[in-house]
């Protein structure tokens, strides 16, 4: 006969002493970032933590994968507060492009009282089409001495989301599934041969694949774009301050071109916020059997991008 464990609930503080400190950087890492994302129907893009919102500092900002759209991440420990939904509309309000505020707004809590959930509710009924609001409890469960099992349930989200995410997800084209195959491909790939890449996302449904390097509103994306049959390897510099942060690194542009190689490109994209400093190569992902050869370019060219700027785009100094 089996023998079962009892499944028992674990204080949150026994995994995290400190929200701050040890539950955000838990959460900002991409493969739980990516669980929180299954869970809300979005593939979340890492952006930066304690992220300065006027005098405020906002616990996580990410993106909906693939768009520009903000996402907000607020996380509380114990039961919801006044407090903690006033910061959570502020920081909606304050964030995105040219302070657009964001789109999706995440209070991840342990308990969220009854007010708290009615007010997000009513939220998502009352602001207009595209803003959406979501009530996440965490829980920490174990059976034993097994290792804790983090686990996010989902208490108020809005109308009809789950139908449109399902909806969504059925009018994939055949490019996109295309595209999602070869990035799952890829991923399986780098975890077998111990990449140092760090993946903001889920596999995508589109050409490109961000990686981070350490550095908010920098990252090195990886590029197959099937059109074009071309691949491409790039620091793209999403920073606030862009072209102060592209002319800086293009001072050092003879230590960049001895480190990596003369083939690399540097592009202002005069007229754009981002900036970008790139490589690229003839690839056809549409030929599977260019797939390792695709592969191995992408992974050792995006290993090599983010050691040479990791450490460089932490030196730049910018107003």
């Amino acid at each position: 006969m089996a023998t079962f464990g009892k499944l028992e609930l674990v204080a949150i503080r026994d995994a995290w002493p400190s929200e701050p400190s040890d539950f955000t950087p838990w959460l900002s890492k991409a493969d739980n970032l990516a669980s929180l994302g299954k869970e809300i129907g979005i593939d979340l893009e890492f952006v930066g933590t304690e992220v300065s919102v006027g005098t405020y500092y906002l616990d996580i900002l990410a993106k909906r994968a693939g768009t520009q759209e903000t996402v907000v991440i607020e996380n509380q420990f114990g039961s919801t507060d006044h407090k903690h939904l006033g910061q959570l509309l502020t920081y909606a309000a304050g964030v995105g492009a040219d302070g657009a505020g964001a789109k999706t707004i995440v209070w991840i809590a342990e308990q969220f009282n009854e007010p708290h959930r009615a007010a997000l509710d009513w939220l998502n009924q009352c602001t207009e089409p595209g803003i959406r609001f979501f009530a996440v409890e965490i829980q920490l469960w174990r059976i034993g001495d097994s290792p804790f099992a983090p686990k996010f349930n989902v208490v108020s989200r809005p109308n009809d989301w789950q139908k449109q995410v399902t909806q969504e997800t059925a009018a994939l084209s055949e490019t996109e599934l295309l595209y999602q195959e070869f990035w799952n491909s890829f991923v399986e790939f780098c975890e077998k041969e111990s990449t140092s890449l760090q993946f903001s996302n889920s596999p995508r449904k589109t050409w490109w694949l961000p990686t981070r390097i350490g550095t908010p509103g920098f990252g090195v994306n990886l590029n197959a774009i099937r059109k074009s049959k071309k691949l491409e390897c790039q620091l793209w510099i999403e920073y606030g301050k862009s072209k102060e942060a592209f002319a800086g690194l293009l001072e050092r542009r003879d230590e960049i071109l001895a480190s990596l190689g003369e083939q690399v490109e540097f592009d202002e994209m005069l007229g754009k916020g981002p900036c970008k400093i790139f490589e690229t190569i003839v690839g056809d992902i549409t030929d599977r059997e260019q797939w390792p050869m695709i592969q191995n370019w992408l992974k050792n060219r995006g290993e090599a991008y983010a050691a040479a700027f990791a450490p460089l785009v932490k030196q730049l100094k910018l107003n």
